[in-house]
């Protein structure tokens, strides 16, 4: 994944949302969130198998799409999933899953040599991890420490 979940939303809510958060945070952290719409499209260097940008529904919406696209399973960690400070603060206060929320400008890249993809994208200076792998079968599986599920059709 290159990118962080929910950054696209999280500037969105940081200026429709402005008043309420600043009743609650920080205006600098409140200020980063409203720049956080940016795009880190991975270079064609990771030599992508398929990617998936993530928009509505989120990364798990774009683990169902891609897993559609590969005809196959996936396993993802949520714990992997970049997320930055800002978003996870707005979520709590807001009620919200960072996981389901707009980010588009990330991606989800399926990649033969994910330490060859990773490297290139740091060497970039995008922001990126692996986040899961794929499986064989049909399962989609979302885990987070103890904690397993699999994904519904978004």
């Amino acid at each position: 994944m290159t990118g962080y979940a929910g950054q696209r939303e999280t500037a969105l809510l940081a200026q429709r949302c402005r008043q309420q958060l600043l009743s609650r945070l920080p205006e600098h952290l409140v200020e980063a969130a409203g720049d956080m719409d940016r795009d880190y499209e991975p270079p064609e260097s990771c030599l992508p198998v398929s990617r998936v940008k993530i928009t509505a529904g989120g990364v798990c919406a774009a683990l169902w799409i891609l897993g559609e696209k590969l005809c196959t399973g996936l396993c993802a960690d949520l714990r992997s999933v970049p997320v930055r400070q800002e978003t996870i603060e707005i979520c709590e206060i807001l009620d919200l899953d960072p996981y389901v929320l707009r980010s588009d400008g990330a991606w989800l890249i399926a990649v033969r040599d994910a330490e060859e993809a990773l490297s290139q994208c740091a060497w970039q200076g995008l922001p990126a991890a692996k986040i899961g792998e794929t499986t064989p079968g049909e399962a989609r599986v979302l885990s987070c420490g103890d904690v397993t599920r699999y994904l519904d059709r978004m």
